[in-house]
């Protein structure tokens, strides 16, 4: 089977940089800053592939890079090194189909082009909703815009899409038309998986979904997740510290610390018997 998403080298580094960063950083050296510079590689020479319909998790400690792994795959930020591919298409609301070439490094095209393959082809759910959502527009606002970037243009399908969406995630249809702010976080988090999923992405993205919500909330929340994942089958890649989320969750798993990848399997592989010394420390962190 042929991934739908290739990642080579990625590298996010914030500072100058030195020829010693990448000896002097990452898990050995238990940092990843470097000493010489002062630099910090958020990430680095990071490589993997993400199949059709697999959920994929990315798991470390807070500071580990897994974040800004999957903010520099949304166009977020801009990486210093590394390639980005995609195999997929999709399309707008009676617009042609939208395609990526799988030979394209997707971070050498036009920051207009970013946008398209971001706003058609993926959708994002942050773990703070006010990155997510504008809490000023309405609830069904906040999908009818992410729609229009889409280039769908019929405003009642529009508008019946938000609904249909909304009720999905459980979220009161006939609170359509109320702002975000006024909701609680565990329903601001349903509205930005509306949202993300309105334009029927072929790449979810969840970064720290339920982090900050109740206990209670958060199974809800990761429920509606698991059963909209296995419904839509739509590739996913999970960030989480979370390992109780990782194993509910996805079907294989990266393991990140400073920076770099430790370990990678299968998620059920990874939980039951981690080979790194790292891994074991997670897991026997949570036993």
């Amino acid at each position: 089977m042929k991934p739908i998403l290739e990642v080579r080298n990625l590298t996010k580094r914030y500072g100058t940089g030195c020829p010693e960063c990448i000896r002097l950083t990452g898990p050995l050296q238990e940092t990843n800053q470097c000493p010489r510079c002062l630099s910090v590689l958020a990430c680095r020479e990071v490589s993997f592939n993400l199949y059709p319909g697999e959920v994929l998790g990315i798991v470390g400690e807070s500071g580990s890079g897994k974040s800004t792994v999957v903010r520099l795959l949304h166009f977020d930020f801009e990486p210093t090194e590394g390639e980005f591919r995609l195999s997929l298409s999709g399309n707008g609301d009676g617009a042609s189909a939208f395609e990526t070439d799988p030979t394209q490094n997707l971070f050498a095209l036009s920051s207009f082009r970013r946008r398209q393959v971001r706003n058609e082809l993926m959708g994002i759910v942050y773990q703070n909703a006010r990155m997510g959502l504008r809490m000023k527009v309405s609830a069904g606002g906040n999908i009818a815009e992410r729609l229009l970037m889409a280039r769908w243009r019929h405003v009642g399908r529009m508008r019946q899409r938000a609904a249909e969406l909304l009720a999905q995630t459980e979220v009161p249809v006939q609170r359509m038309n109320e702002l975000p702010r006024n909701f609680s976080g565990g329903m601001q988090q349903r509205v930005q998986i509306a949202k993300a999923l309105s334009t029927q992405p072929a790449l979810l993205l969840l970064d720290e979904v339920t982090t900050g919500l109740d206990v209670s909330v958060q199974a809800r929340a990761l429920d509606l997740i698991r059963s909209l994942q296995q419904e839509l089958g739509v590739a996913t890649i999970v960030v989480s510290h979370d390992l109780g989320v990782i194993r509910l969750l996805t079907s294989r798993t990266i393991v990140m610390r400073h920076g770099c990848i430790v370990e990678e399997g299968l998620s059920d592989q990874i939980l039951e018997d981690p080979q790194h010394a790292y891994t074991q420390l997670l897991v026997n962190s949570v036993l």
